[in-house]
């Protein structure tokens, strides 16, 4: 979806804005992810454990993994031409709901559940974000996110 302004938004709430393109999820991105959040919890990075003690034997990407993919995932779906920049507003909810092992391939669908319009021409728009994973019908995270968009 291409719009021209921020404001363009408030014509689609309650529309999907589409789904992105799969992506594996692999050990190199869950490694780099525990080195820079210092989470080194063995279930997401020790192989040869996670082989023995998990079942299907593979390790876990870390929720908030996940949840930090939403912009990448996201970033084919719309397109506004006059904009300066987002600002991330936050969450309403967010839920992991299935875990996403190690060579999973994920995807992100968003649709627009609401948007404001505020000072500026700026708009707060809210977005239904589900992550799911292929081969699955229990997706991997639904969220429910906030963003500013500035003209």
């Amino acid at each position: 979806m291409t719009l021209t302004r921020p404001v363009d938004l408030l014509d689609h709430v309650g529309e999907e804005l589409g789904v992105s393109d799969w992506r594996e999820i692999e050990q190199a991105v869950i490694d780099h992810f525990a080195d820079v959040t210092d989470d080194h919890q063995w279930i997401h990075v020790d192989t040869e454990r996670a082989a023995r003690e998990v079942p299907g034997g593979r390790t876990i990407a870390h929720g908030l993994l996940l949840l930090s993919m939403l912009t990448e995932l996201g970033a084919d779906l719309f397109h506004v031409e006059q904009l300066s920049h987002i600002t991330n507003y936050g969450l309403e909810r967010l839920r992991f709901t299935a875990q996403v092992p190690v060579g999973t391939r994920i995807r992100l669908r968003r649709s627009i559940a609401d948007a404001t319009r505020r000072d500026g021409g700026s708009v707060r728009v809210t977005f239904d974000d589900v992550i799911e994973i292929e081969g699955s019908e229990r997706p991997a995270m639904v969220a429910r996110t906030i963003w500013l968009l500035h003209p």
